[in-house]
């Protein structure tokens, strides 16, 4: 199925759309529920103010990030690298 130029509202529920592309496609205000993105490549994506909860964020990998106000269980992330440059100029491991 391809969907080009078009600005619609899909509803897709109990489907595999894996290996699928999404290329310049804006999915702001969208809801996810019970997704599985194991193995999905996200490349160059704005996801200020989005919220994630219930994740399973084993072996993720983010670079180049911009953190500014991102919090992970009610810290900030700038506050753990902080504190991660701390205990490792103290000789921490």
């Amino acid at each position: 199925m391809e969907i080009h130029d078009r600005r619609d509202v899909l509803d897709v529920r109990n489907a595999i759309v894996s290996n699928s592309r999404f290329d310049d496609v804006n999915l702001s205000n969208t809801q996810f529920h019970n997704v599985d993105l194991s193995v999905a490549q996200v490349k160059d994506a704005k996801l200020s103010n989005a919220s994630f909860s219930n994740l399973n964020m084993s072996n993720l990998k983010i670079e180049n990030a911009e953190i500014a106000g991102t919090m992970i269980n009610g810290i900030r992330l700038s506050d753990l690298f902080q504190a991660y440059e701390t205990a490792k100029t103290a000789g921490g491991n």
